[in-house]
């Protein structure tokens, strides 16, 4: 995925590649018209990916989006025929991945509208670093914007303590199965015989290895163990994209941004000590021991808003995968009475509280639509038809002027509990009787245990659904799925077990696919899977 002189090792042991969606257009669109700029609908775009590896976040773009234009370039033969390969069987004509090195791009490329390098920039020698930031400035669109990851200090230190130790031990081993094996070995001495009570040295040294240890072989490989990997402060890295004409439009998780999600007394120190959002973004690095960043860019002379106000959310659609929170007490339930206090909690652990029934109104009918998204208007129309019909409500005053709901939905987005964005992916959430699975996710399972849906998602399927899935051509009703999953679980190629023994009655059979085909259906829908 890189582009160093050994072309080697990416061709050795690929580059896991997959769908990333926070480099998605559509995230950076969003983040591009919160700041004031006017970025190309991603519907109708070019968008060019420096160290595309095998097209595993670009060529699900090209599906979704098929009126717009991806250009993909990497150094790893074999990653790119693997990439192309792809291309070809699912027919794609928008899409193209070139076998070149991130220094030939030059001007005959033409310009693009968003251009993305995510894990590369901090693996390549300082040349390649300037070529991306020059071609990020090149060939970017007037409007256009710019994603770049890199690893980040002070986080890094720690971690780069830790690869000087494995790249020491592993230079005296040759073979690439040999050095990664050793370098866990290494890892599992560590961790066995550094002491970690009353000492903050082991402690540190414990979470990082920890974190390491869950890593794939070829991340361990690639972040860890390359000859190149250099970490950068951010306010070096905005200095460097500045002297090429680029300047700091935001981050593609846009949360971070904020000292709001700081401690009061740090966030108010914070307004007070620094002049500009670079020092203060790199003081937040400092308080939050920051290692990673995913940094959105664009052209110098364009002014940006910084003020963000309700009014910057009335043109976006909105979406929460937020559920009502049941647990204080258990088992309670919605109320949308004024001034009754309501959690609403995402399945990684973001939350909202809210005492104002057109919040509440809204949170309902965001949690009903997941995970489609609406736009404000009706968001806010159809909150206001269920407080209508709420007896709790009736005869009591209660806000209902949408300025109070774009405030609460944009700190809810700053949260991470609801999402902002310009594009709606064409799936849909009900299960018709012949139901089907998305092409690209439909070939996929074919081929692995993980897909991505049509929100840019990796989406992890069991065996059942995988098979489920790759049936799922919009020919197969009910009976022809029973049939279907039916004779693999006979031939043996799919396992049905009932308190861990396997099934092989034919009525036993049927009454574990009725539940577990309606069960996955439904998973399949939740996931954003299913097409009309």
């Amino acid at each position: 995925m890189t582009d160093t002189e050994n072309q080697t090792s990416y061709d050795e042991v690929p580059y896991g590649s997959h769908a990333f969606a926070q480099s998605h257009p559509d995230r950076l669109a969003t983040i591009g018209r919160l700041f004031g700029m006017t970025p190309m609908p991603v519907t109708k775009c070019r968008v060019l990916e420096l160290g595309c590896a095998s097209g595993g976040n670009l060529t699900p773009m090209a599906v979704c989006l098929p009126e717009s234009e991806f250009v993909g370039v990497d150094l790893s033969a074999r990653q790119v025929e693997e990439g192309n390969q792809t291309i070809r069987e699912l027919g794609l004509e928008n899409i193209r991945i070139e076998h070149a090195s991130i220094l030939d791009v030059d001007a005959s490329y033409g310009t693009f509208d968003y251009i993305i390098s995510h894990g590369v920039f901090s693996w390549v020698p300082p040349d390649v670093q300037e070529k991306i930031l020059a071609v990020a400035t090149a060939n970017l669109a007037p409007q256009g914007i710019v994603y770049i990851s890199y690893n980040t200090y002070p986080g890094w230190h720690m971690r780069e303590m830790l690869r000087h130790m494995m790249l020491y031990h592993i230079k005296q081993f040759k073979g690439t199965r040999q050095r990664i094996d050793q370098a866990k070995a290494l890892i599992d001495f560590l961790a066995r015989y550094v002491p970690t009570e009353n000492n903050s040295y082991g402690l540190l040294l414990k979470n990082e290895l920890e974190l390491i240890n869950r890593t794939a072989d070829w991340y361990l490989f690639h972040d860890h163990l390359e000859e190149v990997n250099d970490p950068i402060y951010f306010h070096q890295f905005a200095e460097r994209a500045g002297a090429h004409g680029l300047q700091y439009l935001g981050e593609s998780d846009f949360g971070t941004m904020l000292a709001s999600r700081l401690p009061k007394e740090a966030a108010e120190t914070l307004t007070k000590i620094n002049k500009n959002i670079i020092a203060t973004e790199q003081y937040m690095d400092f308080l939050r021991n920051r290692h990673f960043r995913q940094t959105l860019l664009c052209h110098r002379n364009i002014p940006l808003k910084r003020n963000l106000g309700p009014g910057d959310i009335n043109t976006l659609l909105l979406a929460s995968p937020a559920r009502l929170d049941a647990g204080d007490p258990p088992g309670r339930k919605m109320d949308f009475s004024p001034g009754v206090q309501q959690t609403f909690r995402t399945p990684k652990g973001q939350n909202i509280t809210t005492n104002r029934p057109l919040t509440k109104a809204a949170m309902m009918v965001l949690i009903e639509n997941w995970p489609r998204s609406v736009d404000f208007n009706t968001l806010f129309n159809k909150a206001i038809q269920r407080m209508d019909h709420d007896p709790a409500l009736q005869g009591k005053p209660v806000q209902r002027e949408p300025h109070f709901l774009a405030t609460d939905m944009l700190q809810s987005y700053i949260v991470n509990v609801v999402e902002l964005r310009t594009w709606q992916g064409g799936f849909v959430t009900a299960i018709s009787e012949r139901p089907k699975v998305s092409p690209l996710a439909a070939y996929q399972s074919r081929k692995g245990t993980s897909v991505v849906n049509l929100r840019h998602e990796q989406v992890p399927l069991d065996p059942l659904a995988q098979y489920l899935a790759s049936a799922l051509d919009g020919t197969r009703d009910r009976a022809a799925q029973f049939a279907y999953l039916g004779e693999l679980i006979k031939s043996g190629k799919l396992a049905a077990q009932q308190d861990n023994q396997p099934i092989s009655d034919p009525e036993a059979i049927r009454a574990f696919l009725e539940k577990d085909i309606n069960q996955r259906l439904a998973y399949l829908a939740r996931a954003a899977l299913l097409v009309a």
